[in-house]
């Protein structure tokens, strides 16, 4: 990563309205600018000029990184809001666990607005499982072909086909499920049923 990348990166994501796609260790990278920026900063010692320079490079790296970080947010958060997916190939490791969470917890609310348009708002609990996450699992059934995911565990999973079968994550399968994604599949008996 240098400057040129992030300006480059921070151009393109004020100008589209879509995720541009950065690599899984996109803010590492920008971290690693920064510090060497800064380090250079210091360095530049009695040289008054060159670290007056060093620092005004500085100020504005770090206000590309806060704009592109921000501006990637607001995408997740109206994809999320939209019920829309993101592709995990477009998303940094961050924004991946950053992005399944929301989509948790939107999902969930919807549920109870479906359930409170339905006249049973108020026996309606939006639960949140006390489980660790990597103990809670469920199996379900893609309705189509989907990318990969970035499980709340930090796990890929698939891509997938349509008709596979999964074991994942239940944040991330309540997500899909919502999303019309997935249905869960359920066993009796040794006999699946959704």
């Amino acid at each position: 990563m240098n400057r040129d990348e992030l300006y480059r990166i921070w151009k393109a994501e004020k100008n589209e309205k879509t995720l541009q796609k950065i690599a899984p260790s996109f803010y590492d990278d920008v971290a690693r600018l920064l510090d060497d920026c800064e380090s250079s900063a210091v360095a530049a010692g009695q040289d008054l000029t060159q670290k007056a320079l060093f620092e005004k490079e500085l100020k504005i790296l770090r206000r590309f990184s806060i704009e592109v970080a921000e501006a990637r947010m607001k995408k997740i958060l109206d994809a999320a809001l939209t019920c829309q997916q993101i592709s995990t190939e477009v998303l940094s490791k961050e924004e991946g666990e950053f992005a399944n969470q929301i989509a948790l917890h939107v999902g969930g609310h919807s549920r109870f607005i479906d359930e409170l348009a339905k006249g049973r708002g108020a026996a309606v609990e939006i639960v949140t499982p006390i489980k660790p996450a990597e103990e809670r699992r469920e199996v379900v059934r893609f309705l189509s072909d989907f990318p990969a995911i970035i499980g709340v565990d930090l796990k890929t999973y698939g891509p997938f086909k349509a008709e596979d079968i999964a074991t994942l994550p239940a944040e991330n399968a309540f997500a899909l499920v919502n999303q019309g994604v997935v249905k869960h599949v359920h066993f009796s008996e040794g006999i699946a049923a959704e």
